[in-house]
């Protein structure tokens, strides 16, 4: 996991999606296809996504552009699915032959997006990836760890 920058504005911490799918539309009309995307990093007021460009077409994600998520944490005692949530692009960058897209769930959008036990999901999703990231911390090897790598040069 990468250190937070000094200049990151989150309120609350990252965590890596390694498990978490997640599969996005426009939100124009109930029969349009979700496409798949690449989870970066995930907190319960928003997901970093990484989309192949030509996933999106010409640049239909741009700031400000509502869509619709459905995200799958996938676990040994089965999935964790929260589907129709509704997000909105805060920010795009542009890596390779795709986009970084930084989505922030839209909590105002509709009843279900108000909804406690939506929140509780979120919150749920965030915390199995905390004690996940945890656990690989803790079971990684000293030399993983930069502050105990060894420099065998002397």
């Amino acid at each position: 996991m990468q250190a937070p920058s000094t200049n990151d504005r989150r309120k609350f911490r990252r965590f890596p999606a390694a498990q978490l799918q997640v599969s996005w539309r426009i939100r124009k009309g109930f029969f349009t296809p979700y496409a798949l995307a690449q989870s970066e990093d995930f907190t319960r007021e928003g997901v970093s996504i990484l989309v192949k460009r030509q996933a999106t077409g010409d640049s239909a994600l741009s700031k400000g552009t509502r869509v619709e998520l459905r995200l799958v944490l996938e676990m040994a005692t089965g999935d964790l699915v929260v589907e129709r949530l509704v997000a909105r692009v805060q920010n795009q960058r542009s890596i390779g032959d795709a986009t970084l897209y930084g989505l922030m769930f839209d909590f105002a959008a509709n009843r279900y997006m108000r909804s406690e036990h939506t929140k509780a999901q979120l919150g749920r999703i965030e915390g199995i990836l905390d004690r996940t990231e945890k656990l690989r911390l803790r079971v990684q090897p000293l030399n993983a760890i930069p502050a105990f790598a060894r420099n065998d040069q002397s």
